[in-house]
């Protein structure tokens, strides 16, 4: 079940220093949000959150302009549970202990953050908005990406950009890269890919028909 939340912040310092114990996320792969910046109104998704790096990077590079949010899924609990193809090796680093980082690393930006706790393929069907932006960097299992993908295609604005991350992650179905494939082929004339590298980025042209 998924739980909605947000933070509270009633026993907590919004100056913490945010504190990472391992950062994956590489800000090179994101000039192409730099036309966001200042705009009002802007919503970002971001499946897969971990302890927030990326988090407090889109709100503090991009989301400038007000009433700006950006959603948050992630079930953060141990990945190999997480994973659909029970994917082993990093429970010491995403487990139940990473919502409580989470937190403590975003508090400054608090404000801008919309939590969706629980699993990717029952929060997406469910959300009443469409976004700008979708980072889609959870469970990178071949199943659950191909499922991320065209769940996020369907709120995605029309022009809006979707970044998958890891595509040359190459593990067969424990892996993106399949589902990524897959995705381009049947939805390329519904998409105009803008790059592929270790991420692949591509704007919405229409609805999918």
């Amino acid at each position: 079940m998924a739980l909605t939340s947000s933070i509270d912040a009633s026993n907590l310092n919004n100056t913490i220093t945010p504190i990472y114990n391992k950062i994956w996320f590489n800000p090179k792969y994101f000039k192409i949000l730099d036309k966001f910046k200042g705009l009002n109104n802007v919503n970002f998704l971001e499946i897969g959150s971990f302890e927030g790096y990326g988090t407090n990077y889109f709100i503090e590079q991009f989301l400038t302009g007000s009433n700006c949010l950006i959603t948050c899924i992630d079930p953060w609990i141990k990945y190999s549970v997480a994973t659909a193809s029970n994917i082993n090796g990093y429970d010491n680093l995403i487990n139940e202990d990473t919502y409580n980082i989470f937190k403590n690393n975003t508090m400054k930006n608090q404000d801008k953050i919309l939590i969706r706790k629980g699993f990717s393929d029952d929060i997406l069907p469910k959300l009443d908005k469409i976004y700008d932006f979708i980072y889609v960097d959870g469970d990178h299992s071949e199943k659950t990406v191909w499922n991320d993908a065209i769940n996020s295609f369907a709120i995605l604005k029309i022009n809006g950009i979707l970044i998958f991350d890891d595509y040359t992650w190459n593990e067969g179905a424990k892996s993106p890269k399949n589902a990524i494939d897959r995705f381009l082929l049947e939805y390329k004339d519904y998409i105009k890919v803008v790059s592929i590298n270790y991420q692949v980025c591509v704007m919405k042209i229409k609805d999918y028909a």
